[in-house]
């Protein structure tokens, strides 16, 4: 072996046996040390604290708005639906209420009924005939007649039964007193062709009560004279039924387009204990000098407020 080889492998042995502690082959990290995570992950996917997978008996929600209970109720839920309101405008209601039938009252309240208790604003709806030009008078009376609202509605068209409904704000004396609230409509000439009215407890707080509506048939039924029927010889013989609201005389009327009153006459019919048509019958005395358009009319006032209860009129043609 030449010298210069002998030489190098000599020295290559030498240094290797005298190489530092310090730089032996040892890992960069430990196995009770943890490993940093790559810096690509995606932030959704990384776990901000070892609790998170955790029991506890109160956890936190997912999300401040979404709770597990809430679609556990919504799949699971077989309680009955919350009916909806009794008292609703037309626009609101999910279907017609029921219609009049034939014999049905000009004007009706299908709330609220007699005696109703009620606080301000107070709601009423029900079906009407329209009047002149689709109009139709509310008023609201105090017990001692004073008025307390009103308010002239424009009902549907049409020359049968209309929806409405309105609200009335008011204010009562002390704690409540009894009001009534009535619905009248006109013709052309400013004539009353009819009036509906309902007596109502107005309270000034509490709870309402409605009561369910009254008979909804009309309370004046004429026999003759037929609608429209042509009369001569100055006697008009007026017959037909009538469920009274109270004591009072009922009274009858021919009206005149100015507004005149022709002949009138006023009769006792005294109500049925059973709420029964009592038959009443008179004859009325006219005089014209030409063909005259007539209204005629049965009314019976209020007993307990003063003012009318009631009105039911026929249009008729007089001759001399």
């Amino acid at each position: 072996m030449k010298p210069f080889t002998l030489f190098m492998l000599i020295s290559i042995v030498f240094l290797t046996g005298c190489l530092p502690t310090y730089l032996s082959p040892t890992p960069s990290w430990s196995l009770s040390e943890t490993p940093a995570l790559p810096t690509d992950i995606p932030t959704a996917f990384l776990f901000s604290s070892p609790t998170f997978t955790e029991t506890t008996s109160d956890p936190t929600p997912l999300a401040p708005s979404i709770t597990v209970t809430t679609f556990e109720a919504s799949s699971t839920a077989t309680s009955t639906p919350i009916p909806l309101p009794s008292l609703l405008p037309p626009t609101l209601l999910p279907t017609p209420i029921a219609q009049p039938k034939a014999d049905s009252a000009a004007i009706q309240f299908y709330a609220p009924g007699p005696l109703s208790k009620v606080t301000s604003p107070l709601t009423f709806y029900g079906y009407a005939i329209p009047g002149h030009d689709n109009l139709a008078q509310a008023e609201l009376f105090g017990e001692d007649g004073r008025l307390l609202a009103s308010e002239l509605l424009r009902l549907g068209d049409g020359a049968t039964w209309v929806f409405f409904s309105w609200r009335f704000p008011f204010d009562v004396r002390g704690v409540g007193e009894l009001g009534r609230l009535s619905l009248s409509t006109r013709d052309a000439y400013g004539r009353l062709t009819a009036l509906q009215s309902v007596h109502l407890l107005l309270l000034s707080m509490g709870p309402e009560i409605i009561n369910p509506p009254e008979e909804r048939k009309e309370r004046c039924v004429l026999e003759t004279p037929t609608a429209r029927q042509i009369l001569s010889k100055g006697q008009v013989n007026v017959r037909g039924k009538m469920r009274p609201y109270n004591d009072l005389p009922i009274v009858v009327e021919l009206i005149g387009r100015n507004g005149q009153v022709l002949a009138a006459q006023a009769i006792l019919v005294l109500p049925d204990p059973r709420n029964l048509y009592v038959p009443f019958s008179v004859e009325l005395t006219y005089s014209v000098t030409s063909f005259t358009d007539a209204l005629l009319t049965v009314r019976q006032d209020d007993h307990r407020i003063p003012g009318i209860m009631y009105l039911f009129s026929r249009q008729i043609y007089l001759n001399p």
